[in-house]
Parts: structure tokens; sequence; C-alpha cells
């Protein structure tokens, strides 16, 4: 207890399969891996969870998914994980009741931060009170799981962070085309 423990996975999922019908051979089916065409990115997810069993499976199902983890066991550890910078976190996945820093702590922190409120926050408890929920989205979690999490739910994880990139590419670029516009009146 108390380190930083980075590991990532050289396994690689097999790739969506889509079946279609080409314009040649009309009633052959090709199937696309989509893998294929989609650039490779190895996304870092920092994990933290009080619980040192809980935390050990929860990298594991993550490093099945193809991510890099760094787990920690309480809030403050998070913090400074990311203040550090070397792990270069694009998802947190935290526990809401943690010690010296609570997971809800944990999300005011970073989303009050300049630099760090970009990064997506995915709150998790096995308690599912409505109101600690909307608590959680209301200050800004990208989504909220509910104890056990399924590898399914894992495996989805990376759409939240591509979520946030374009938005915030967008969000640039109607910047951009605004304020071009401005600066040729």
């Amino acid at each position: 207890m108390g380190e930083v423990i980075v590991s990532s996975s050289s396994e690689e999922e097999e790739g969506m399969v889509v079946e279609f019908e080409t314009e040649k051979d009309i009633g052959s089916s090709e199937v696309v891996r989509w893998g294929e065409f989609l650039p490779r990115m190895v996304l870092s997810v920092l994990l933290v969870e009080a619980d040192d069993s809980t935390r050990q499976i929860i990298a594991a199902l993550l490093r099945k998914c193809s991510y890099r983890v760094a787990a920690v066991p309480d809030g403050l550890m998070a913090w400074e994980t990311l203040k550090d910078g070397h792990h270069n976190i694009d998802l947190i996945l935290t526990e809401v009741e943690l010690p010296s820093i609570s997971g809800y702590a944990l999300l005011t922190l970073v989303m009050e931060h300049d630099v760090y409120k970009n990064i997506p926050v995915i709150m998790m408890s096995s308690q599912d009170s409505i109101s600690m929920v909307l608590k959680c989205l209301l200050k800004g979690a990208a989504d909220f799981l509910i104890k056990p999490v399924r590898k399914n739910e894992l495996r989805n994880l990376w759409q939240h962070v591509w979520k946030r990139q374009t938005v915030c590419f967008t969000f640039k670029l109607v910047l951009f085309i605004f304020l071009g516009l401005f600066s040729s009146i």
C-alpha cells in the first residue's frame, strides 16, 4: 500500500466485425475489421480504489481491455499522481468513498483545475443512491458505475475520452472561425 502501480497489457482485443455487401458481388459479404482503419491509441487510466483486492481485479480487467493502468489506494495519492504528470492520464476511474481525500473531493479538485478539468472522471460505488449519482454528475463526472463493474463497461471507457476530445476540438474550431471572421472586419 502507498505505491503507484503502472501496468499495461500487450494483448490486443479483436476488432469490431461488420459485414456488408459489396457493389461488385451482390449477395457476397466481406468482413471489415474497423480496428485496422482506426488509429491505435493506448489510453492511460488512473484507478483510485481503497480496497486492495478490488483494485487488483479492476486493474486486471482494465489491462484486458488494453488500457494502461496507474492504480492508487486513495484520493491524495491520485491527486499527487496527476500533478506528477509522468503518467499522462487520459481518464480517472475512482471510488466515491476513499480515505484521505474522497472520490467526490478528488472530482471537485479535478473539475476546478485549469489543466485537469478536461480529463473525464468516472465515479463508482457499490451504493446506488440516486442523490449520490446526481451529486457526482452535477459536479462534472462523465459517468457513474455501480459495483461490481463489468468488463464490457470498462471496455467502453474510451468513449468518454473521445467525447471530451471531440467537444474540445469542436469548441476550438468554432472559436477559431468566430475570431477569424471578426479579425477580417
